[in-house]
């Protein structure tokens, strides 16, 4: 069953109550529960330029070791595509110049949980949660990846996670609607800009990708002056400051990672588009470019992501779903990136249903929700759901969320970790 997925890229997103709109309800509560949850901290920077962040929770007797990378695919040169994801392929499956088998075996002996790596537009990480007592022991593998992983660099070992990437790409490509991101970037962001090529890069880019290339990749961009370390648990300053120095100090600073100004693109009209694939259901997007992480607008495009799409009873839910019930799944996504963002929404059309039909329908709510802004009921709702996930993520130390990757957003995106708070 071939069925279309039809995409519409608009030029721009007016935000209620930015501008003079219907203002947003007053919310009390959220004001009174956020600085219950603040995060204190405290860091310091060693003379190679490495940050610090350190986070002292003595509830528990582990530490989650956080290095994140001022470094992802937003960073890479034409022809240079995926190389971000491929290195942090490298530096979480291979070995280093001093554990020559890697890191994997040994965070395991030391009982380390949450240990991973990921990376996307803006930054690389790696990250793990360990005893206390095995916390010297991460942090001496964790500045071996930094600074000692290049002697170990092999053409094997690059051949090898080479492999993985675009095995790891196929999966994604062939799943249903796999193809629909590159789309998107494709018709929202101009040749050039660095926001508009996936983070999987392309296939002939990593099968061009030799080892000297990688080489130099590494040497101009992961350096300790461009790199932020967070420790949060049962941890303290003076033994945070003694270690990091120790395993740390003696690696020089790198060349500084200045990527490329990112500015939000303006269509000059909006461009209508339609992708066919296997799958029983034809599914529509609407996308928008939109100011990103560092901007103000980017609370309330949060909202309105919540209140169009994203609550449980949002008004996509609400008019499509369990209303005339030509939708059997709708979300709405605001993703920001750290110089830009994207907005967007997806229906998918009942089978049987006219997707001309409701893809009007869907125009019209849109168009109803920008013209009169959300209703007081619905915004409170919506802060007061992240206001909650913000505190439940701080029930942890580390991990995909928790304490740590709070303070890492902000020291490395904002240079500031009280940017969440």
């Amino acid at each position: 069953m071939r069925k279309s997925l039809i995409c519409l890229f608009a030029a721009g997103m007016a935000i209620p109550g930015a501008a003079g709109a219907q203002p947003a309800a007053k919310a009390v509560a959220p004001t009174v529960l956020v600085p219950t949850a603040a995060i204190k901290y405290q860091t310091f920077t060693l003379p190679n330029g490495l940050t610090v962040v350190v986070h002292e929770d003595r509830k528990a007797p582990v530490v989650a070791v956080h290095a994140w990378y001022n470094v992802g695919s937003k960073d890479e040169p034409e022809g240079r595509t995926g190389f971000a994801h491929l290195f942090e392929h490298i530096g979480l499956f291979n070995g280093t110049e001093n554990l020559p088998k890697g890191l994997m075996e040994p965070l395991r002996a030391l009982g380390a949980t949450d240990w991973n790596g990921t990376t996307f537009f803006d930054r690389t990480n790696y990250f793990q949660t360990v005893p206390t007592a095995a916390l010297e022991r991460t942090l001496y593998m964790e500045s071996d990846r930094m600074g000692h992983l290049l002697g170990a660099l092999t053409q094997e070992r690059l051949d090898n996670q080479r492999g993985v990437v675009q095995n790891e790409k196929r999966q994604g490509d062939n799943q249903p609607y796999g193809l629909t991101f590159y789309r998107m970037l494709e018709n929202l962001f101009p040749a050039g800009h660095p926001y508009r090529h996936s983070t999987i890069g392309s296939m002939a880019d990593l099968d061009a990708a030799s080892l000297d290339d990688l080489r130099n990749w590494h040497r101009s961009k992961y350096g300790p002056n461009n790199a932020v370390l967070v420790l949060t648990g049962d941890i303290d300053v003076p033994t945070a400051r003694r270690l990091v120095t120790k395993y740390f100090g003696h690696i020089p600073r790198g060349p500084a990672n200045l990527p490329a100004k990112a500015s939000i693109p303006t269509l000059a009209a909006p461009i209508s588009d339609r992708m066919t694939d296997r799958v029983a259901n034809t599914r529509l997007y609407r996308v928008w470019a939109v100011p990103g992480l560092l901007d103000p607008q980017s609370v309330p495009l949060e909202i309105l992501a919540d209140v169009l799409g994203g609550l449980a009873s949002s008004r996509l839910d609400n008019e499509l779903v369990r209303g005339d019930q030509s939708a059997v799944n709708v979300a709405t996504t605001f993703l920001p990136f750290q110089r830009v963002g994207m907005f967007f929404t997806q229906v998918d059309v009942k089978p049987g249903s006219d997707a001309d039909a409701v893809s009007r329908r869907l125009d019209e709510i849109i168009a109803d929700l920008i013209a009169k802004g959300p209703t007081a009921d619905e915004v409170q709702r919506s802060v007061m759901g992240r206001v909650a996930g913000q505190i439940n993520a701080r029930e942890q130390s580390g991990g995909f969320g928790g304490k740590a990757v709070v303070l890492a957003v902000g020291a490395l995106y904002a240079i500031d970790p009280d940017f969440h708070q």
